[in-house]
């Protein structure tokens, strides 16, 4: 089972690739593209840097093999929540609670912020992920239509929320 941990500035290379992976691989999934991406080594070293943002990974040996982004807005009337970005893991991984370990992470996480909630879109191809968010808690609060678009492909997000006691 891999071990979940937060990230380091040594893990940024691993990261990237990771993330150009999770990209190509599922383009409908997230709302960048590879040629677009804003998450490179300069904005990986500032969230890792930063108070209030964290980026988990799965660590499987000396691979990472799995990242889940999570950060508390700096506006006042929204730091009462956490938000949840770039949830991958690699196909091999799943299926065995790695992505339940992830989750839990950023659920602590949160929790250790004070928040009151945690939100997150995820696509409606992404059965298994919905699935492991219900599992958790999250629920649906609405879905938004046609909200990626990639050519003449396009993907409907459900939004998620999960209210901490």
């Amino acid at each position: 089972m891999p071990e979940i941990r937060e990230a380091r500035a040594r893990d940024i290379q691993q990261l990237l690739a990771l993330r150009l992976e999770a990209l190509q691989q599922h383009p409908l999934a997230f709302s960048s593209s590879p040629d677009d991406d804003r998450l490179d080594l300069e904005y990986l070293q500032k969230i890792i840097s930063e108070e209030r943002q964290v980026i988990f990974c799965a660590v499987h040996g000396e691979n990472i093999v799995g990242m889940v982004g999570a950060f508390v807005q700096p506006q006042r009337k929204l730091s009462h929540r956490c938000d949840v970005w770039g949830a991958y893991l690699r196909a091999s991984e799943r299926g065995h609670g790695v992505g339940r370990q992830l989750m839990e992470a950023v659920v602590d996480q949160a929790r250790s912020w004070s928040c009151e909630s945690i939100h997150l879109g995820v696509t409606s191809g992404s059965k298994e992920a919905i699935g492991l968010y219900q599992s958790l808690g999250f629920v649906s609060c609405g879905i938004v239509a046609r909200a990626i678009v990639d050519g003449e492909h396009a993907a409907s997000e459900h939004i998620m929320v999960f209210h901490l006691e």
